[in-house]
């Protein structure tokens, strides 16, 4: 509505619109998302020689070492693990935990969880919902990875996840092979950074 059409067009839609929009010519090509999509935009643009920036998620840790303010740890890692429901671009996507203050790391952010949304989260008005059924099924399916130490709870209807801690998870689970996108937190201690 603010800007000329000539200068900032939005066009909604799913992967058939995606793919359409791919056929046209551009001056440049920005995508943010996952690498597999970054992958056919890529492709894409090479067969018009598009100029383009893909800027593709990764795996971002939080490390929480034995000498950290716990608390305040806490609370900044669930502020930015749950905003959205967990799906943003800088959202952490794993814990590394010092086992002297695990309990403590967990204990922590439950209550920050709590402060945000009650207790029970998937029932928060203010609580965000996983962007299509497509994307909840996929975060549903890692909670059978490992074993859940906090949140766990889903709602089919409304497509919403709790905050979830996972642990015993390996660097081969599917949790921990791509980005997750989403409010589950898988979780691992160690004794030495190295």
């Amino acid at each position: 509505e603010l800007y000329d059409p000539a200068y900032i067009t939005v066009v909604e839609g799913a992967v058939e619109t995606s793919q359409e929009l791919l056929r046209q010519p551009f001056d440049k090509i920005f995508f943010t998302g996952s690498v597999a999509v970054g992958k056919v935009v890529m492709k894409a643009a090479a067969e018009q020689l598009t100029p383009l920036t893909l800027e593709l998620g990764g795996k971002s840790p939080c490390i929480i070492h034995q000498d950290a303010h716990v608390k305040l740890a806490a609370k900044r890692v669930a502020f930015g693990k749950v905003t959205n429901a967990g799906q943003t671009c800088i959202a952490p996507d794993y814990l590394l935990v010092h086992e002297s203050v695990r309990d403590a790391f967990v204990e922590e952010y439950a209550k920050a969880i709590k402060s945000f949304y009650g207790k029970d989260p998937v029932e928060h008005t203010d609580y965000g919902r996983i962007v299509s059924p497509k994307h909840f099924e996929r975060l549903k399916g890692f909670l059978q990875t490992g074993s859940i130490v906090l949140g766990g709870e889903v709602n089919e209807e409304s497509l919403k996840i709790a905050p979830t801690i996972l642990e015993g998870i390996s660097w081969e689970d599917p949790v921990m092979q791509e980005v997750i996108f989403g409010p589950i937190l898988p979780m691992m201690t160690y004794q030495h950074l190295d």
